[in-house]
């Protein structure tokens, strides 16, 4: 377009395009029968891709200047087709996770519920039966029940905080981890009759600084796991170690079952969150997401995981845990949400 132009000039015109076709401007070329450079920078400040001095440019020139405007242009409309794409999908995702949130805060509740009729169950068959009826092993049970519906009720407020994107902290405290391994034994005894449970002590200190909590998450993983994929009959076997490198103490925990097994082309992704083992029939429920909650709990511990298995021979998962990191919280960011089925 000519800098001088009936009514108005050139640049004005540019202003006032701008300001009707914000998204679709033209690509625009000024020309002018002066070489001033202030109106050159001026016109350019204002949109025009170019500018032109009448009588000094060539056909080429001109036709190279066309071609790099609409470029311009071009790729200036493309970019902000872009802009406005990542804004939308950004909104479409906030969106999202709002009706996310709200879904997960409802099931919770709703979980919940039952688990408060448990809880008070338990309770009440404490009171009202008489003491006779109360024998050593059904107050043993009845604990259980208890327990169960509490650590399900952690694992729910654990899920909740986890799907909001919140922070959680490992709390480590002084702990004796053949306490836990040890009651956790003596539970799946009293509820499972199906399978066969060996623990086996190798030392005496198996004392260290840990997030009880998320060490009880990882034996209720493990153990499960070794109970879904092990035949009725088969063997589970438990170790606990303690052992000592030359710059720390250690301890290890052990999981043996007598199962499946798993396939080696499954074995490199066995910890990556929702992979499942190509041999899990389907009639075994889980998501895949339980061995990736345990290899992040027991990595924000300071420790390692891993397994061994062959197909049809079981699994051995192998967790070792530094005993003497200090007593802190310590992060756990988002990825420690309660996700109890494996594999």
């Amino acid at each position: 377009m000519d800098f001088h132009l009936p009514g108005m000039n050139g640049v004005e015109l540019l202003h006032a395009l701008r300001e009707r076709c914000a998204e679709r401007v033209p690509a625009a070329i000024i020309l002018t029968g002066t070489g001033n450079e202030r109106l050159a920078v001026e016109a350019m400040q204002s949109g025009a891709q170019d500018y032109l001095v009448k009588g000094t440019f060539t056909p080429e020139r001109l036709r190279h200047s066309l071609r790099a405007a609409l470029e311009t242009v071009r790729m200036a409309r493309a970019l902000e087709e872009r802009r406005l794409q990542a804004e939308r999908a950004e909104r479409a995702a906030r969106e999202a996770l709002a009706v996310r949130d709200e879904l997960f805060s409802l099931a919770t509740h709703d979980l919940k519920g039952p688990l408060q009729i448990i809880t008070l169950n338990a309770q009440l068959l404490r009171v009202k039966l008489p003491p006779e009826a109360l024998t050593p092993s059904l107050n043993t049970r009845l604990s259980s029940i208890s327990h169960a519906a509490m650590r399900m009720g952690e694992l729910i407020d654990h899920f909740l905080v986890a799907t909001r994107g919140r922070e959680q902290l490992l709390y480590r405290e002084r702990m004796d981890l053949s306490a836990l391994v040890h009651a956790k034994v003596r539970e799946l005894e009293s509820t499972s009759n199906r399978h066969a449970f060996h623990l086996r002590l190798e030392g005496k200190d198996f004392m260290g600084n840990w997030d009880p909590k998320s060490l009880e998450r990882v034996l209720d993983n493990l153990l499960s796991n070794a109970l879904k994929y092990s035949p009725s009959g088969g063997d589970i076997v438990v170790t606990l170690a303690a052992q000592a490198t030359p710059s720390e103490r250690q301890v290890r925990l052990c999981v043996e079952d007598s199962g499946l097994g798993i396939p080696q082309e499954d074995l490199p992704r066995v910890f990556e969150r929702f992979h499942r083992a190509s041999n899990v029939p389907a009639s075994i429920a889980g998501s895949g997401v339980g061995l990736a909650s345990v290899r992040r709990l027991v990595e924000l511990h300071g420790g390692t995981i891993e397994v061994k298995s062959q197909q049809g021979h079981g699994a051995t998962f192998t967790v070792l845990l530094p005993q003497d990191i200090p007593v802190d919280p310590v992060s756990a960011g988002t990825g420690t949400g309660p996700e109890q089925d494996a594999r």
